[in-house]
């Protein structure tokens, strides 16, 4: 822990890189002329958590908490506006930054377990006592470069610990998305939840089930690549995460795919996490789970219950059918039809997600059983990380089509499967060979296709 003196004294300045940063400059400067005209204001919240634990990190947004009134802000700064006046909350430019700049206030009583039913003008101590968890209520004065720690936040810092400010009960009675929040803080910053906290969550569950979707998928996109695992962890201890996302899905344990091993390997694999937060969920709930997807068609039904994003949504579909290929293919099938529509499968994924395709492929590589098809996903990952794409030359694929009077349904299937045998053998047949001899190969996979879109 950098800064050591900060836990004796209180007194605290970021490293001279933050200090000359635009953005600690301008809050300084808003901070310096409310002091000015008599009032106190303070640099507050995650920020400074974060500014504590690594001073030398610029920080991306910094709020302001201040004793003047909007109205008095705003007279202060003209280029200003209400963002949320009942909330006392206005939005200041300055140096071409925004800040929200917020009154003191006290909350009134929480009535529809989300936001209060109304807000006042408070003090500093009672503003202090509405915030959440004590490692965010630190108010840092960058004019005296002296942190203000009412309730000992600076303590559970250094003890690597996340608590409630006052009663846990309370605090998470209020709002039910300070479950998840604390969850979220727990695996980004590597700190645990305190027994109390674990405790009064669980009393407190109930409510997460009143939060939006949209609430609730915002906190998964701020979870940090890699800790994905951990948050699960982390909010499984309170309650069984799956219910709020797949409460209509029958797990069925007598069935459960008990050959998936929980080890170094697969666990760190799983780690591996990407930008799309809703299949960070998925991948690490059918890990922990153990689920059988044998009819994985009841979970896909849960995907239009979100507001997911169309890749997101389709990364999860793809992801699903693949694990489960082979229960969807009439068993008397060539394998290597399996394994070409597994093939097609996973350039479906490589096409959407990009270049995170291989983060994709390497969390897939837990749950494929097959060693046909791992070996065609291996080949893949290899190829993806090598940024390696077979170059198919596609109008003599159309030449030869015409040629054979082939319908034109087959050209596309033509230049999948040359790159199905390039990715599988490293060699590029002739087209005319491919048409002569897999002719047969092509009306069993649009067979196939169709059953599987009957899906």
């Amino acid at each position: 822990m950098k800064h050591k003196a900060l836990f004796k004294n209180k007194e605290f300045s970021p490293y001279s890189n933050v200090r000359k940063s635009r953005i600690f400059v301008s809050a300084k400067q808003i901070c310096s002329i409310l002091q000015k005209n008599g009032y106190e204001a303070y640099v507050v919240g995650g920020a400074v958590r974060d500014l504590v634990i690594r001073p030398n990190l610029v920080p991306k947004d910094l709020d302001i908490a201040t004793s003047a009134l909007p109205s008095e802000i705003k007279q202060l700064f003209e280029n200003s506006r209400f963002v949320g006046e009942s909330f006392g909350v206005c939005l200041v430019q300055h140096n071409d930054i925004s800040f929200e700049v917020t009154t003191f206030r006290k909350d009134g009583e929480y009535i529809d377990r989300r936001r209060p039913a109304n807000v006042t003008k408070g003090t500093f101590q009672e503003d202090a006592n509405r915030r959440d968890f004590t490692i965010n209520c630190l108010y840092f004065d960058p004019i005296k470069n002296k942190i203000l720690d009412p309730h000992n936040g600076l303590h559970d810092i250094r003890q690597k610990i996340i608590q409630c400010v006052g009663d846990a009960d309370s605090r998470l009675h209020e709002d039910a998305l300070r479950i998840i929040r604390m969850c979220r803080f727990s695996a980004n910053l590597h700190f645990q939840i305190s027994d109390e906290c674990v405790l009064a969550g669980k009393r407190k569950s109930d409510g997460i089930y009143l939060l939006s979707k949209e609430r609730i998928l915002l906190e998964f996109k701020k979870i940090k690549l890699g800790r994905f695992y951990f948050f699960y962890e982390n909010i499984n201890k309170i309650l069984d995460i799956s219910l709020v996302f797949f409460p209509n899905y029958l797990k069925d344990s007598s069935n459960s795919n008990k050959s998936i091993i929980k080890n170094t390997i697969n666990t760190s694999k799983i780690k591996i996490d990407t930008p799309y937060p809703f299949f960070n969920f998925l991948k690490t709930f059918l890990y922990i789970n153990d689920i059988n997807l044998k009819n994985y068609e009841l979970m896909l039904q849960q995907f239009d219950q979100w507001p997911l994003t169309s890749e997101d949504k389709k990364i999860c579909s793809l992801f699903l059918k693949a694990i489960h290929l082979k229960e969807h293919i009439p068993p008397q099938t060539e394998i290597e039809v399996t394994d070409f529509i597994f093939f097609e499968i996973l350039v479906s994924l490589q096409n959407i997600s990009q270049c995170l395709a291989y983060g994709i492929f390497i969390n897939l590589s837990v749950f494929i059983k097959d060693p046909l098809l791992k070996e065609t996903l291996y080949k893949m990952i290899e190829f993806s990380s090598q940024n390696k794409t077979p170059t198919i030359n596609s109008s003599e694929v159309v030449k030869q089509v015409k040629i054979y009077a082939y319908e034109k349904k087959y050209i596309s299937v033509v230049i999948k499967y040359l790159q199905y045998i390039y990715l599988k053998k490293g060699i590029m047949p002739k087209i005319q060979s491919i048409l002569q001899f897999k002719n047969q190969f092509f009306k069993e996979y649009f067979e196939i296709l169709t059953l599987l879109n009957k899906k």
